[in-house]
């Protein structure tokens, strides 16, 4: 990295490399949205069976491995509605540093999002629904963001 005359950094990035970057975030975010609403349209279609058999049951270990799909899962269509601008939003900003380190946050906030709900949240419930990634995207953008600013006198 390279200081400017006032101290500000200014990374290694060309205007194109952040446009690519860009790019890819976006159509990885587009790509995931897609899903969504493919799994979402199915699941009506379907009285919302995939919600009763693959949502986090908190407590029961035979229902453990469904923090890995009820994220994809949403229990209508006012609650995919209510989190696809988040998702949208923070997905891109998260993935917008890569795409490879994006898959791995996004591994990362599945497992501690859905650990958290199966181990706290009162056991006569189901939990489906993309808001644990919401924020955990929005923690890493907060947390990415405020490690990257500031200036530099070296």
């Amino acid at each position: 990295m390279s200081t400017g005359a006032k101290g500000w950094r200014s990374g290694p990035e060309t205007a194109e490399e952040m446009i690519a970057e860009a790019r890819k975030a976006f159509f990885v975010m587009f790509a995931f949205m897609v899903l969504l609403w493919a799994i979402q349209v199915v699941n009506w279609a379907d009285g919302y069976r995939l919600d009763q058999e693959f949502s986090v049951v908190p407590m029961r270990l035979d229902r453990l491995p469904d923090i890995f799909t009820a994220p994809f899962l949403h229990f209508g269509w006012q609650h995919i509605e209510g989190n696809s601008g988040p998702l949208f939003i923070f997905g891109f900003l998260a993935a917008y540093r890569g795409v490879g380190r994006f898959l791995w946050l996004t591994l990362i906030v599945t497992v501690t999002s859905g650990l958290a709900v199966w181990l706290f949240q009162s056991t006569d419930t189901a939990s489906v629904g993309a808001s644990g990634l919401i924020f955990g995207y929005f923690g890493y953008v907060v947390l990415r963001g405020s490690s990257t600013g500031g200036s530099s006198t070296s």
